[in-house]
């Protein structure tokens, strides 16, 4: 928890417990008796169900390698193992993938025609997808964060974040339920366009889910992985993040506040290169004012 929960920390379905997952049921059953009663039909609704479950893995694979990895202190990046109360509070990390499958359900059944019929591929809304994530949503996510990490917003939300200064790959989305809300809606820019634009694919959708996944995932491993070899080509670095990268922003905050392209980090002078040291696991606590 933020150490001052501000509006709309809590996720609306907390109280539930382990039985939050049955809020999709409704779509879930109403989109598989459709399939059954015609197989023929299309089946970009049906597929979202296996988009779901396919992230529940996908999660489930990077905590098995991170477990691994992270056994023998030589492998860690910051030299400190994570404790029982860090792993009580991300626990709901499942949180946001059952929040995305609600507005996808929910998009879908309110505008029939959003998408319908997807090819599995199409370049021009792959491109479209790629310059939109490059341009609008890492440029605007860069500058949320760092609204994030004014002392304000820092102490009301963002500071849940970063109780974890040891991160595993679930800590990319342990967040209250309002900061997850603004980063789906910013995540959310290039599928809707692609969308509207007649353009959509399956690898333009939930090709991009995937990257998401994977690249939160991987970036908060507290482990080196071949993506570090980047930091020695001075464009690779630009484009794309590492674990050492970000392991910086959870022990230095006012460092590296990209989301996977350090480029906008160059471009306003708030890149970290230096390694984090294995003996420096202590929070960082001076705030931006």
């Amino acid at each position: 928890m933020a150490s001052q929960p501000g509006m709309l920390t809590h996720w609306p379905w907390e109280s539930l417990g382990p039985f939050k997952y049955l809020i999709l049921a409704p779509w879930v059953a109403h989109y598989t008796y459709e399939f059954v009663k015609d197989p023929t039909r299309d089946l970009s609704t049906f597929f979202i169900f296996f988009a779901i479950l396919l992230r529940f893995l996908h999660n489930e694979v990077w905590l098995s390698l991170h477990r691994r990895r992270t056994a023998t202190p030589a492998n860690r990046i910051v030299n400190k193992p994570i404790d029982a109360h860090q792993l009580r509070r991300e626990s709901n990390w499942d949180d946001q993938i059952i929040m995305s499958g609600l507005l996808l359900y929910g998009a879908r059944t309110a505008l029939p025609g959003w998408i319908t019929d997807l090819p599995f591929w199409r370049t021009d809304g792959v491109v479209l997808t790629a310059f939109l994530h490059a341009g609008p949503v890492e440029f605007l996510y860069y500058w949320l964060h760092r609204a994030l990490h004014h002392h304000f917003l820092y102490s009301r939300y963002h500071s849940h974040h970063h109780s974890s200064v040891v991160t595993q790959p679930i800590t990319a989305v342990i967040h209250p339920f309002v900061e997850t809300m603004a980063y789906i809606v910013l995540f959310a820019v290039p599928m809707v366009t692609v969308a509207f634009t007649g353009t959509a694919s399956v690898a333009a959708i939930y090709g991009y889910i995937f990257y998401i996944d994977f690249m939160n995932n991987m970036g908060h491993c507290n482990f080196r992985s071949p993506f570090d070899y980047f930091a020695y080509f001075p464009l690779l670095n630009l484009v794309m993040y590492t674990p050492t990268y970000h392991s910086v922003h959870h022990t230095k905050l006012q460092k590296n506040y990209s989301l996977f392209m350090p480029l906008y980090d160059y471009i306003y002078k708030t890149m970290e290169t230096e390694t984090v040291k294995k003996e420096d696991h202590r929070p960082a606590h001076k705030l931006e004012q």
